[in-house]
């Protein structure tokens, strides 16, 4: 009988020691999401940026060029709120998958970040980049369309676990 204990409870902490140097080994999450596109994080929606960059790249009519302006801080202020709400999801995703020492969080976060740049490479690569003002304008609505698509991703995933996590109907995120 005693044997069968000691059997027993090497067994046991046998098993617990993965469990145990996974979360020792375990790279903490960073604080914010990095996906490694041209401009990331430095995009300038504000009026003057849009102006001095309609004036370098046309030269209209002062009316055109601050119609100009206007379209291309549109495109950059949808960068800058997509930019702002996939960071915001993020956060929200992280609570739920940081402490569960089941899960691979580093290995999700890491593979999430370059789908994301690979959904902005594949859309940059399928479009000609445009000329005249919309040189500005592309790249910031490759960008907004993919984090946007990154966003609702992270969405569904964080409310999947909000909602106590596994069910015979949907049975993973």
């Amino acid at each position: 009988m005693l044997r069968i204990s000691a059997l027993l409870l090497a067994l046991l902490m046998a098993a617990g020691a993965p469990a145990q140097a996974q979360d020792e080994e375990r790279k903490p999450l960073p604080a914010e999401l990095t996906f490694g596109y041209e401009g990331e994080g430095k995009v300038d929606a504000s009026p003057k940026a849009c102006e001095a960059a309609a004036r370098e790249m046309v030269e209209w009519t002062e009316e055109e060029t601050k119609k100009a302006a206007a379209e291309i801080c549109a495109a950059r202020k949808r960068h800058v709120e997509a930019y702002a709400a996939i960071q915001k999801s993020y956060k929200a995703l992280v609570r739920n998958i940081e402490p569960d020492h089941r899960l691979d969080p580093p290995a999700a976060i890491a593979s999430f970040e370059a789908m994301v740049k690979a959904c902005i490479d594949h859309k940059s690569s399928i479009n000609t980049g445009g000329h005249n003002i919309y040189i500005d304008i592309i790249p910031n609505h490759v960008a907004a369309e993919c984090l946007t698509l990154g966003k609702e991703l992270l969405d569904g995933e964080t409310a999947w676990f909000d909602k106590g996590g596994w069910t015979e109907e949907r049975p993973a995120p």
